[in-house]
């Protein structure tokens, strides 16, 4: 289980913009930074289901103090819960402003009107069409400016100081289930982690290849964490500072990593979507610690279990 969000009471938004440019593009500022958990990706599909709009038209206005706003931090698995919903909630306003104007241009009601790749039409007349750049350019003339903006600032609750408890500690939690198959060789030591099978729960996936992704990236992490990764610190300095020496997992030793995606959705996120990025990668260590027990009978306490602590807990059972 992971509580995503800054939590414990701590202020947590992001704000965002959408709006129409150049023939055929609509332009997504944020400021939250991909730092290759897609995001941008999310983004961009967020707003593509609002404004009933294929994906390619739209563009990214990465993080920029000059021309973007706040959206917090890429950590504590926040982002596609903050930014998409503050996207989702730019692109609706955007499309509010859009039947604003163009009802006003049709003479109509907005239950009488449609959107659909790009286009603004009326059900009563079908000579009442326009695009979307059409009629930002009509309303340009007019010193009007088209545009959609999205702030999500969700409650949230000062725990008690005594306790730490509160009404709502995080915004929301995800979960995640994880099974693996290991091979443990008695004689070297050497462990082979030969499958995971993984659930988690995302919510909503608003990009399920990029759930699976994800899922993977935490797999090999907790491999890592496991099996491998060790820092030998020695008088305050570490003695194994670079790659050949800190050992971490390579396509070799990940393995093939079968994902099922749990739609449960009980939080505010856009659509109800969760964020996945860390509690991706809790359940792989103890996973594996469990599946070793299960293989040899020893039961370790530190990580991470290299080959010489089961030769040596093997030795002395």
């Amino acid at each position: 289980m992971f509580g995503f969000g800054y939590g414990e009471g701590f202020p947590d938004h992001s704000i965002a913009s959408v709006e129409p440019a150049g023939e055929g593009r609509i332009l997504i500022r944020t400021s939250a930074a991909d730092v290759g958990q897609g995001v941008q990706t999310v983004a961009v599909q967020i707003a593509s289901e609002v404004l009933k709009l294929d994906p390619e038209h739209f563009e990214i206005v990465e993080g920029d103090t000059h021309t973007t706003q706040n959206a917090g931090s890429s950590s504590a698995t926040r982002q596609t819960y903050f930014t998409g919903h503050a996207v989702k909630e730019a692109a609706e306003d955007l499309l509010g402003n859009i039947y604003h104007y163009a009802s006003q241009e049709f003479t109509t009601n907005h239950p009488e009107m449609g959107t659909r790749d790009g286009r603004i039409f009326s059900h009563v007349n079908s000579d009442d069409e326009m695009t979307i750049w059409e009629l930002k350019d009509r309303l340009a003339n007019r010193g009007i400016e088209l545009k959609g903006r999205g702030t999500f600032f969700p409650r949230t609750y000062k725990p008690d100081p005594e306790t730490g408890q509160s009404e709502k500690v995080y915004v929301g939690y995800s979960y995640h289930t994880q099974v693996v198959e290991v091979v443990v060789d008695t004689v070297t030591g050497q462990v082979t982690v030969e499958k995971a099978y993984s659930a988690i729960d995302a919510g909503k996936a608003i990009n399920p290849a990029g759930v699976e992704g994800q899922v993977e990236g935490g797999t090999a992490q907790g491999l890592g964490m496991a099996l491998m990764e060790e820092q030998i610190i020695e008088e305050g300095r570490t003695l194994n500072p670079d790659m050949s020496r800190y050992l971490v997992p390579t396509a070799v030793d990940v393995p093939e990593v079968e994902t099922v995606i749990v739609e449960n959705e009980d939080t505010d996120g856009p659509f109800g979507a969760k964020g996945i990025g860390e509690p991706a990668m809790i359940a792989t260590a103890p996973a594996i610690i469990n599946a070793i027990y299960d293989a040899i009978g020893v039961r370790f306490y530190q990580l991470p279990v290299t080959p010489e602590k089961i030769k040596a807990a093997l030795e002395q059972n």
